[in-house]
């Protein structure tokens, strides 16, 4: 594993068989589809669609290359994005 695939925010956790989840509070319903289209961004720019969880308190984003069957650079490089975001 790259330095860049460690220097992840500590939010997300790495679930074997699930891949990269980080499980973002907000504040409402309006705040977490806010943060979904930013999300959508991202994916858009990196051609790399995340799963996406929307509630009235939170999101869950969901990292997982299913072609490969495992989490990849692609993965990291999103949350690395999203830490970006998001800190």
């Amino acid at each position: 594993m790259s330095e860049n695939e460690t220097n992840l925010n500590v939010a997300w956790s790495d679930i074997e068989g699930e891949g990269l989840v980080r499980v973002v509070p907000t504040d409402s319903f309006a705040t977490g589809v806010a943060l979904v289209a930013e999300l959508a961004k991202i994916a858009e720019t990196q051609q790399h669609d995340p799963d996406i969880l929307l509630t009235h308190n939170k999101v869950v984003i969901t990292l997982y290359s299913r072609d490969e069957q495992s989490v990849t650079k692609r993965d990291h490089a999103f949350a690395q994005a999203v830490d970006q975001l998001i800190g």
